[in-house]
């Protein structure tokens, strides 16, 4: 089959023949359809990563259809649509993940930027039939990740003020869209006009820059009411930031740090404000179930990011795996925040995997 694999740090993905991959005692190979890529493919490119094990075969989003299974296993898998949970080896306490276990697929295992990935039957979630192919490859990694910082952790509730930073990332649109599905408000940041124009578009209450001196103050003004509730991908120099703009009483969930340490944080205010300060990162297989497999959150909410367009973190669709060796299905780009590498490595898989 082929499959995209990265060789060397700092160099160019490139296209390989390599073996098809055998189903694992009890398990399943999966033709994939489509695949998402994600920045922590991007981050491993770059050396930006813990641990990187190269030659390696990246992506950790993907759809499909079973191909064939083990001997033993109940035969009627074959041909079922089926989406790739990515995380593996989260451990017994839901908590936290076991470090010692957990790991995300794509990197030292087999990752989706393949034509055919070999997994375990409890690494297949049955695909919803509402999603296209390239929705239910942007949803996975994505979707867990909102949802345990939603749910889980944020502890959302009918009639929150929810404030999403980095709007038009992958995981931001889709906490938006969650969030409103479960009753709340939403208001977001970005340092990007289009992006907060297509955000009000959404149904924001606010929207500001981040790039604006006080813009905590201007939020709180559109809004009407501080945010009991913070969704924070980005840390950096605007995290203090958070802190004054956050409810007393509320909850500011970090699931990234993509601007770097935190700065100026006032710890004062942190415990004089009654703040909690939560961290989090991808989620268990409860929550992989729950965020869309299990309905419990309305169609335009698990599939609006994938059809919300490229400035509000939908996909870009560029070739990547082909189906049975005939002409290359799609990449969704998954994870779209300011970062102008990603386009330019979408373009490269597309290049790279055309037919001419």
């Amino acid at each position: 089959m082929r499959a995209v694999r990265l060789h060397e740090v700092g160099q160019q993905f490139q296209v390989d023949q390599v073996p098809d991959p055998v189903a694992p005692p009890g398990g399943a190979v999966v033709r994939l359809e489509t695949a998402a890529l994600n920045h922590r493919d991007e981050f491993i490119r770059v050396g930006l990563y813990a641990k990187i094990q190269l030659p390696a075969i990246l992506g950790s989003d993907g759809a499909g259809v079973v191909e064939s299974v083990a001997p033993g296993v109940d035969s009627s898998w074959v041909g079922r649509k089926v989406v790739v949970n990515p995380a593996d080896g989260w451990g017994s306490d839901p908590r936290a993940q076991d470090t010692k276990t957990f790991l995300i697929r794509g990197m030292p295992k087999q990752g989706t930027f393949a034509e055919k990935i070999a997994l375990p039957l409890d690494r297949l979630e049955p695909m919803p039939e509402h999603l296209s192919w390239p929705e239910a490859a942007a949803l996975p990694l994505a979707g867990v990740t909102a949802y345990r910082a939603l749910v889980t952790r944020g502890e959302v509730k009918r009639g929150d003020h929810v404030l999403i930073t980095g709007i038009g990332g992958g995981v931001a649109t889709v906490a938006l869209h969650l969030a409103q599905a479960l009753g709340a408000q939403v208001s977001v940041t970005s340092g990007s006009e289009e992006k907060l124009q297509r955000a009000r578009g959404m149904g924001a209450v606010a929207a500001v820059s981040y790039k604006q001196k006080g813009w905590e103050k201007e939020l709180v003004q559109q809004a009407g009411r501080p945010p009991s509730l913070v969704i924070d991908s980005a840390g950096g120099p605007d995290f203090g930031a958070l802190v004054n703009a956050v409810a007393p009483g509320g909850r500011i969930v970090s699931y990234g740090a993509t601007r770097g340490p935190a700065e100026k944080l006032e710890l004062t205010r942190v415990f004089f404000k009654q703040i909690d300060l939560r961290g989090t990162t991808m989620g268990t297989d409860d929550e992989f179930r729950a965020h869309g497999h299990r309905r419990r959150v309305p169609r335009h909410a698990e599939a609006g990011r994938a059809r919300a367009g490229p400035a509000a973190g939908g996909p870009r669709v560029s070739a990547l795996a082909g189906r049975r060796g005939g002409p290359p299905h799609g990449a969704v780009g998954a994870d779209g925040q300011d970062r102008p590498e990603l386009p330019r490595v979408k373009t490269g898989l597309r290049r790279l995997l055309s037919p001419d």
